[in-house]
């Protein structure tokens, strides 16, 4: 009898030994394998060419003469009847920094997915001009967009130059999304030109001298527009705030930050500023952008 339990004993003490020595070895290739993970990633390079998405082939950029900026391929694609129907257009156009009458804050949240939505700004001039600089993940045409690989270095990070008519009648008029264009709160009336001469700076680097990866996370279109807000006014949006990576709740974090220019609550501030019925009633025409933005009191 004792030399069964002694047996025992001895099975049990080597049984628990063998396990932490299993442990341990999965401890370990799990470690080397995120080593591998992790180097394979760092040294991954940014393609600067490929067989882009239609919508993505061609990227804007900004020629700077003082007070003046010309912007390259402002994107004024046409979808109809669906997205997946393009009609191309770009043009360039030259724009008076020191003529910025407001800024606008849009987001888009997703039908499909509840917890993600786009955001871009869109900067209006004195005369009547707008222009919205989204930033996007540039995928190639054999790439379908995922939250996932988004966290991974798979897509590029690009600012697109773009016509209202553009990037707001796809998303109101042909994907039936809710968009929401908010009037932006700014604590001086030159930060407006600070902000959208920063983003076209950024636009230029990523086309040449630094190009970056997309990250779901870290480099989105809501996180990227906040570290531009950062910038011009230093820990104006934490950085730690989760409606950078949950973006369908963007809009609530800019109003708590005081960047929209609202008394307004969330919710209401949301049902004055939706653009959709007014996107459908208007439709494609060139006073587009002034015709939406008839809101009601």
């Amino acid at each position: 009898m004792r030399r069964s339990k002694r047996h025992m004993a001895r099975s049990l003490i080597q049984n628990k030994f063998m396990s932490k020595k299993v442990i341990k070895k999965v401890l370990l290739s799990l470690g080397c394998l995120l080593i591998i993970f992790v180097a394979w990633q760092g040294l991954k390079k940014v393609p600067m060419e490929g067989d882009w998405q239609e919508q993505l082939k061609v990227i804007s950029t900004a020629e700077f003469n003082g007070d003046l900026v010309t912007v390259k391929n402002v994107r004024n694609f046409r979808y109809s009847p669906t997205e997946k129907d393009m009609h191309p257009a770009y043009y360039d156009k030259k724009y008076d920094l020191t003529q910025i009458k407001k800024v606008w804050y849009v987001t888009e949240p997703f039908n499909e997915n509840q917890s993600a939505a786009h955001t871009f700004v869109s900067f209006e001039f004195n005369n009547g001009d707008f222009l919205a600089i989204s930033i996007e993940a540039r995928k190639t045409k054999d790439q379908i967009y995922s939250i996932w690989k988004g966290m991974l270095r798979t897509y590029l990070l690009v600012y697109i130059a773009a016509d209202e008519r553009d990037v707001l009648l796809l998303r109101a008029n042909i994907r039936k999304d809710k968009v929401y264009v908010y009037p932006v709160k700014l604590e001086k009336p030159e930060n407006a030109r600070l902000i959208l001469t920063d983003m076209l700076t950024r636009m230029n680097e990523l086309v040449s001298t630094r190009p970056a990866w997309y990250n779901t996370l870290f480099a989105n279109c809501t996180s990227s527009i906040a570290k531009h807000v950062n910038k011009i006014t230093p820990g104006r949006v934490s950085i730690f705030s989760w409606q950078l990576w949950l973006t369908a709740s963007a809009d609530e974090l800019a109003l708590k930050h005081g960047l929209l220019d609202t008394d307004l609550s969330i919710e209401q501030a949301r049902e004055k500023y939706s653009v959709n019925e007014a996107s459908e009633r208007v439709g494609d025409v060139p006073s587009y952008s002034l015709d939406i933005r008839k809101f009601k009191d």
